[in-house]
């Protein structure tokens, strides 16, 4: 009954952490959401005001065009590139957010395809770098053929894959740490242009609680995609601090995150509860074990005889003898 009930609880939570990430990304796809990551991650955008890095999103000015009633259906939710990268040979990998860009620089203005990520689970069982550099891969991989044909290499253009990381060590909470390809001379001096292998840059967001004191790009994300914050207060926080209106659909996001984060909280407590009783209730019986251990010493049994009827080894009983005085 026990395995059962510990079974359906890791499934209900995982469920429930599943439609959490779900929220995130819904609540992060806003195109001007999306904006304010560029803007404070890329260097290509950071020079840019929100208002002008807007038209550049998803590639075309109209495409991410500001929405003529503000909460019509989707009206400013990046659909962007199929996230779903499907590869006879490699499988199928599944981008939370996947869209491009324009750089803001007129003729010369250029593509860069963005991943955006919302990771919840900081040790999934492998290095999140790692499988962050195998997107970026795969975003350069699935441009041959879309992007450039044949051997036009010349064509292919920069990505980034961007992990937004909820619940971070305390030693990497608020923290922004970005990855990429750099020139270095190991004999001479030559040199390359940047633009030809500058191709690929991670950046991990490591949230925290919010606080005044983080960078503007770590409290906007710790303020939006808190579990535990008031979506009242997000949405004060969120229009005054960043100019940014909160659609009726945001706010529903944001109560069903605070809603899901609720329960999840609710459920370790209660495991964690549980799982305090079986330790007290093992210490009690161990307890036990080590007073009856001490009597049979008292009683000169053989330590023989006690390993037999208690399991305990003959260096466990010593201890426990030479601990009470008795050897």
């Amino acid at each position: 009954m026990k395995i059962s009930t510990t079974v359906a609880h890791d499934l209900g939570t995982w469920q429930e952490e599943q439609a959490l990430d779900a929220a995130c990304c819904r609540l992060l796809a806003n195109k001007i959401i999306l904006a304010h990551i560029l803007q404070g991650c890329l260097p290509e955008y950071e020079h840019c005001s929100i208002l002008e890095l807007l038209p550049c999103l998803e590639g075309t000015p109209e495409i991410c065009s500001a929405p003529v009633d503000q909460d019509a259906l989707n009206p400013g939710r990046i659909r962007g590139e199929n996230t779903a990268d499907k590869s006879i040979t490699e499988g199928t990998v599944n981008f939370d957010i996947l869209f491009s860009a324009r750089t803001p620089n007129g003729r010369e203005s250029r593509q860069i395809f963005i991943n955006v990520e919302s990771q919840n689970d900081w040790d999934p069982g492998y290095p999140l770098l790692k499988r962050a550099f195998y997107y970026c891969g795969r975003l350069l991989s699935r441009q041959k053929g879309i992007v450039f044909q044949n051997s036009d290499y010349q064509k292919l253009q920069k990505v980034y894959s961007l992990w937004v990381c909820l619940d971070p060590p305390k030693s990497k909470e608020n923290t922004l740490t970005a990855f990429h390809i750099k020139e270095e001379n190991l004999v001479g001096n030559a040199k390359y242009g940047k633009m030809n292998y500058d191709m690929v840059s991670m950046m991990l967001i490591c949230l925290g609680q919010p606080d005044h004191r983080q960078e503007d790009i770590i409290h906007l994300l710790s303020v939006l995609l808190s579990t535990k914050m008031d979506p009242d207060v997000k949405k004060e926080i969120l229009e005054r601090e960043y100019d940014i209106p909160m659609t009726i659909e945001m706010k529903k996001e944001a109560e069903t995150m605070c809603g899901i984060g609720h329960a999840i909280a609710r459920k370790n407590l209660e495991k964690g509860i549980e799982q305090g009783i079986e330790k007290g209730l093992e210490k009690g019986r161990m307890e036990e074990r080590e007073a009856n251990i001490v009597a049979m010493l008292k009683e000169k049994i053989p330590m023989e005889t006690i390993s037999r009827i208690t399991h305990y080894s003959l260096d466990q009983i010593q201890k426990l003898g030479k601990l009470h005085g008795l050897l």
